[in-house]
């Protein structure tokens, strides 16, 4: 197995959900929010914006409903840049999260946050170590920095 890749993930959990991830860069930098008190998990964590995929969805329409309903950046304002190998992550025993991460060009960075969030910052890639990201979020940033 290469460094860079994730080893395969057990999926007999009880319960197992798909959330989408993206990454939005603009320039140099890539789009960090920091998540609400108001959201359930991960309170004050830094993320992508992410979503759960809901039924009869399709990956790449959520995550561009989520970065809509999250920003209010519009599909028309994105480039599809890269959409990277599906991971999972662990939460508890009973609940096994597979994440799609997806990387995309912003033609803006004008961000107008819903509730989830409570701020946000464009990061560039020296500055990633101040922050305190949601699990495997930082692995994901470096891939589209990578990538662009």
């Amino acid at each position: 197995m290469k460094k860079d890749e994730t080893p395969p993930f057990d999926q007999s959990h009880k319960k197992t959900s798909m959330v989408v991830t993206s990454v939005l860069k603009n320039q140099n930098e890539v789009l960090v929010l920091r998540r609400s008190m108001k959201v359930k998990t991960m309170q004050e964590k830094w993320a992508g914006v992410s979503g759960y995929l809901e039924k009869n969805e399709d990956l790449l329409s959520r995550a561009l409903i989520e970065i809509y309903e999250e920003t209010r950046i519009n599909k028309d304002e994105l480039i599809l840049r890269k959409i990277f190998n599906q991971f999972g992550v662990q939460i508890h025993n009973e609940l096994m999260i597979i994440i799609q991460p997806f990387c995309f060009v912003s033609n803006t960075r004008n961000v107008v946050l819903d509730w989830e969030h409570s701020d946000y910052y464009w990061m560039n890639k020296k500055e990633m170590d101040n922050f305190e990201f949601v699990p495997r979020l930082k692995q994901i940033i470096s891939r589209c920095f990578e990538e662009l």
